[in-house]
């Protein structure tokens, strides 16, 4: 009698293990998502293989609890709550470390490209206002330095060809 007591109490005790293993992954499993919601952010989604380790961890040393430990059913549920609060805390502060530390690339890129631009452009108008900001007024230099006399349909600067005899080819026909 007392032997099938005890091998009930051993089956009990084994399903109540499988029980909490089954319930132990099934909030691992929302707890996957979660993390996944909470690292879909640029802010955060480089420490999610982290928090993803530390899950895997400690989803771990919850089933090595469960399965190897001689406690009585309140002093494992008390250690597994202990472990599962310690790695709230770790990724909490991870959390908060990612969001806190972030600086966007792409931002601080884009405000470099523009401050860039915009010295181009200052160098590009001071360069401008040295050209056309000259003492030389450009209607009295054409008065004063193109003579009247010449042909206004004739470039005074064009000078014409001469040509070379040795390299040019006559022909000649004789009947």
């Amino acid at each position: 009698m007392f032997v099938a007591l005890d091998k009930l109490f051993a089956l009990h005790d084994a399903m109540m293990l499988e029980s909490r293993i089954i319930k132990a992954f099934f909030i691992y499993c929302m707890l996957i998502f979660i993390i996944y919601m909470f690292t879909s952010t640029k802010q955060t989604y480089t420490v999610r293989p982290w928090l993803y380790i530390g899950l895997c961890a400690t989803f771990s040393i919850e089933v090595a609890i469960l399965r190897f430990t001689t406690f009585d059913f309140e002093q494992q549920t008390s250690i597994i709550n202990l472990v599962r609060s310690f790695f709230a805390l770790l990724a909490s502060i991870q959390l908060i470390h990612a969001i806190f530390t972030y600086r966007d690339y792409e931002v601080l890129n884009y405000q470099m490209l523009q401050t860039l631009i915009e010295k181009v452009n200052d160098i590009q108008r001071q360069a401008l206002s040295w050209e056309v900001d000259t003492d030389m007024n450009w209607s009295s230099w054409v008065d004063i330095d193109l003579p009247e006399d010449v042909n206004k349909t004739e470039d005074p600067d064009y000078i014409v060809p001469e040509e070379v005899g040795e390299n040019s080819i006559t022909t000649s026909s004789t009947t």
